[in-house]
């Protein structure tokens, strides 16, 4: 079966995209004096219907501002309405913006009534932010802001109580003709964001018809490019996804990667597959090597503690045994480390084939070893001894020169009465106990001389 390349759907794909890609360039270059036009229009109304918008906050902030004042008196709303009548000026500013537009125009002098209407309103509010003021003794506040200083309080509101000429400033900025004031302001506001709707719609108009003719064509050229789409992603799909997928999942599983999919991948799963193969080899080895001591071939120090901690606290019946090789270090001082050598190796060798298979006899330091005997309780404590015993009878009858040696061997079993601080422990009391008491032999943890509360110095 031919196999399809990604390479080639690429240069397909691309070819067929510039195809379409300069077909659409054409037409949005017919199209752009026109799109130009609608987009200036568009601008505009939506920066109009802003100023609008714009006149019609600065006022509501205003008149906002003037009602918290009778309200509660405070100052702060007296300094955040000068700051937007004198400073901020979004109603100035919005005014100015548009004529810049529409001078002229109905919409500019429907927000000029609007601007003229809210001016006027704003003695109303001085008057009211000036009775508040008197009646609260807020001299400071009107001699802050000259507009204040400039009210003129009639005699009869200055011989108001406090509460008549608070009441009043309340009903001036609340009552019927202030809010009749108001509307005129918002209605005035709407018409200018009416008529600037009129004129650009009719400035859009006239771009419709050409943009009709645009939109068809567009709408081929899309139609084209779904098509290309459509057809890439089911060749993506087939040739380069499902592939993938199934190579993330040999992975996760550890199995060879399925031949399949486009050409290039069809090779990396080749690939991957032949070194896959020559690199689980490898990495068995180097598993072994990382968990078995090197001079002997038992499982290593960091491989008996993984399996003893399995093992403790589990409530299995197990016996835990201790192996130092007697008088090692004199071998090695009189015959040499490579005869040593030897010795720990024959060692293994026989712990390896009196033990068995199911056992775990493990390289723990120099010539320490430890096997971990599993389903073993201590009502069979022979069987260690006699297997001890093999061991040091075979030992004391050298092979090829070897100098004789011996064993000693301390044991503690998991269901021991009496246990001592830890397993390993009790077992290394066994063991000490052994090696001060002649060697070459086997003691059990809760023997005579052992056990806790046991001196182990004698």
């Amino acid at each position: 079966m031919r196999r399809i390349h990604v390479q080639n759907i690429s240069v397909i794909s691309i070819a067929v995209t510039i195809i379409l890609s300069i077909a659409c360039v054409a037409i949005f270059t017919q199209g752009r004096v026109q799109f130009e036009t609608l987009q200036q229009a568009t601008e505009t109304y939506i920066s109009c219907e802003k100023d609008a918008k714009q006149l019609q906050s600065g006022s509501d902030y205003l008149t906002e501002q003037v009602r918290m004042v009778v309200m509660t008196g405070n100052d702060q709303y007296i300094d955040n309405y000068f700051t937007e009548a004198d400073e901020t000026q979004r109603r100035e500013q919005a005014l100015e913006d548009l004529k810049g537009r529409f001078s002229g125009a109905d919409a500019f002098n429907s927000l000029q009534q609007a601007m003229n209407e809210s001016t006027e309103l704003m003695q109303t509010e001085y008057y009211a932010m000036r009775l508040t003021c008197d009646a609260n003794g807020k001299s400071d506040a009107v001699a802050k802001h000259p507009q204040l200083q400039a009210v003129e309080v009639s005699d009869a509101d200055n011989a108001l109580t406090y509460a008549e000429k608070v009441n009043k400033a309340q009903n001036l900025v609340s009552n019927s003709k202030y809010q009749a004031a108001k509307n005129v302001i918002s209605s005035q506001t709407n018409q200018c964001v009416t008529e600037i709707i009129d004129a650009t719609r009719t400035n859009q108009g006239q771009a419709s018809a050409v943009f009709s003719d645009i939109y068809r064509k567009l709408e081929i050229c899309v139609a084209a490019f779904a098509v290309l789409t459509l057809v890439m992603c089911v060749l993506i799909r087939r040739t380069i996804v499902r592939p993938l997928m199934d190579f993330s999942t040999s992975i996760q599983s550890g199995t060879l990667f399925p031949v399949k999919g486009a050409g290039e991948l069809q090779i990396l799963a080749e690939t991957y597959n032949r070194v896959y193969e020559e690199n689980e080899a490898t990495q068995m080895l180097i598993k072994h090597r990382a968990e078995h001591d090197a001079l002997t071939d038992l499982l290593n120090r960091g491989s008996y503690d993984k399996l003893l901690n399995l093992y403790v606290g589990t409530g299995a019946d197990f016996a835990l045994i201790l192996v130092d090789v007697d008088t090692f270090k004199s071998v090695n001082d009189t015959f040499g480390h490579a005869e040593g050598d030897r010795i720990l190796k024959r060692v293994a060798t026989l712990l390896k084939t009196t033990f068995r298979s199911i056992d775990h006899i493990c390289r723990i330091g120099g010539d320490e070893f430890a096997v971990i005997m599993v389903d073993m309780t201590s009502d069979l404590r022979y069987t260690i001894e006699e297997k001890t015993s093999a061991i040091n009878e075979q030992l004391a009858r050298p092979e090829d020169g070897m100098p004789k040696v011996s064993l000693s061997v301390g044991v503690a079993f998991a269901d021991r009465p009496n246990p001592g601080e830890s397993l390993f422990k009790d077992a290394d009391q066994a063991l000490y106990y052994t090696k001060e008491h002649g060697r070459n032999g086997c003691t059990f943890y809760g023997d005579k001389g052992t056990g806790a509360g046991a001196d182990t110095q004698g």
